[in-house]
């Protein structure tokens, strides 16, 4: 009896108690009220206690299917009250071997199997069941299987020099940020750019998406100030905010950003990152105002054709990593 008996049903339904009562008073008989049901469930727990002749067990399971504790029933409790004496068992720590089914004794068979591996005691009865398991052809092969893979270690082998060849090629091309994660986790590392592996794509608005929406914006407010041979000493806020909303409504009707309208909630969030982005514009403008400071390129790349040649660092064994940001 774990602490969902006796339980707490608080769901009215259509008609509430107060209902149910005016009924009755009206000589209209329907369904019990909440507290009359909270009666009855008692009246019968009083029943199936007071029934026992020579003895009664209470037992309660400690943990659900996903391992979360469970508390006791509120009954244990108050017999354990009357009952002062009473000791409480438990199998968590040393379990008692119950044969019921197949499937549940072969589950059991194979934790007492890992435990005489690892030099711990069992109960004799389980050498007799493993037997009883490997005559029989319906599990023999199932079982063999089983205590192949508690043998099992998974200890990852570094790649042999070809293989990492073949993902990498001679020469290594990566970025600061790719270095980076390579130095937080070597395995990420390999799933990102040599497996190429990316995370399934949900349809939620999540802070990276507004910041590579905020990003993409901002980047874009540069390029028409570029363009358009703009001043940025000179733009007015009323200038700011009439380009930054151009650029917003063309960047809305793009396919990638559809999540951003899809919904009244995105595109309110959307309305309020537009006042974010202008507000951000107007401090980024007057930072560059405020000093003497002129901007000569926005997004500039350092790599192979770009406007800056990457970085080439020699490596042993006359191996090149050319790393580029």
């Amino acid at each position: 009896m774990t602490g969902s008996f006796p339980g707490v049903n608080t769901n009215e339904g259509f008609l509430n108690d107060n209902d149910r009562e005016k009924l009755k008073e009206m000589d209209i008989h329907i369904a019990n009220t909440t507290l009359e049901n909270l009666y009855d469930d008692n009246f019968n727990i009083y029943k199936a206690f007071s029934t026992a002749e020579e003895k009664l067990y209470l037992s309660y399971v400690s943990s659900d299917s996903e391992g979360n504790s469970l508390k006791p029933s509120t009954l244990c409790l108050k017999i354990k009250k009357i009952f002062p004496n009473l000791k409480e068992e438990s199998d968590i720590i040393s379990k008692k071997a119950e044969i019921t089914v197949m499937n549940a004794a072969f589950s059991d068979l194979l934790l007492n199997i890992r435990n005489f591996k690892d030099g711990k005691e069992i109960d004799d009865i389980w050498f007799g069941i493993y037997k009883i398991f490997e005559e029989d052809k319906n599990w023999n092969e199932r079982l063999k299987n089983a205590v192949k893979g508690l043998d099992f270690s998974n200890k990852p082998e570094n790649l042999n020099e070809n293989n990492i060849k073949k993902l990498y090629g001679d020469t290594l091309k990566t970025s600061v940020s790719g270095l980076e994660n390579y130095k937080k986790c070597a395995f990420s590392f390999y799933l990102t750019y040599a497996l190429k592996l990316k995370e399934e794509k949900t349809f939620k608005l999540e802070s990276l998406d507004t910041g590579s929406f905020m990003h993409d914006v901002i980047d874009t407010f540069f390029e028409e100030i570029e363009n358009n041979k703009i001043n940025l000493k000179e733009i007015t806020d009323e200038k700011t905010r009439e380009i930054i909303d151009k650029i917003i409504e063309e960047k809305l009707n793009l396919k990638e950003n559809y999540i951003f309208i899809s919904s009244a909630k995105f595109r309110n969030q959307t309305f309020r990152l537009k006042r974010l982005i202008i507000k951000a514009m107007k401090y980024i403008i007057l930072s560059i105002t405020d000093s003497d400071f002129e901007v000569l390129g926005h997004e500039v790349e350092f790599g192979e054709n770009k406007k800056y040649p990457p970085i080439a660092i020699e490596l042993e064994e006359r191996k090149e990593s050319s790393n580029s940001w």
